[in-house]
């Protein structure tokens, strides 16, 4: 009889899964995190500099994310798959088409003279929302930069 007969083995044979949650508002980075730990494998980012889960989209990193969708959109490296897992699969593929086309540049007059006209990457525009959008892109942005970052580890091991 193996060793491992009614035990679950020692190493499971899971899939890692790293999930990266925007962090911009109050604790649901933490809340999806609490909700989802438990699952074997997952793993969620957390930005050790602010002891926080989940990343922190400024506006710098709106536009890496949002310049890398728009290249991988032309070299057509980005497809939705013929069948989401989803309880509305039809309503994901409309939402993500309509977020992404109202995500764009909105323009800010400062106030005064002395103030600094602002540039802010946004779909919220009219009560609608860019959540979909935003995840979109951090799953683009942050595949490639993780991908980097283990090229780059695994290249100072030889």
């Amino acid at each position: 009889m193996p060793a491992h007969a009614g035990n679950p083995p020692l190493n499971p044979p899971y899939c890692r899964f790293f999930i990266f949650v925007e962090r911009n508002l109050g604790f649901e980075a933490e809340h999806h995190k609490r909700a989802l730990e438990h699952i074997p494998g997952v793993h969620f980012y957390v930005d050790h500099k602010a002891s926080r889960v989940g990343i922190l989209t400024t506006e710098a990193t709106k536009h890496a994310m949002a310049q890398l969708v728009v290249s991988m959109l032309a070299e057509k490296r980005i497809h939705v798959l013929p069948r989401l897992y989803s309880s509305e699969p039809d309503m994901v593929r409309i939402r993500l088409r309509e977020q992404m086309e109202t995500y764009s540049a909105q323009y800010k007059q400062a106030p005064d003279t002395f103030g600094k006209d602002k540039i802010a990457l946004s779909g919220k525009v009219g009560g609608m929302k860019d959540d979909v959008c935003i995840c979109l892109q951090l799953a683009a942005y942050f595949t490639q930069l993780e991908t980097q970052r283990a090229v780059d580890l695994f290249a100072k091991l030889d």
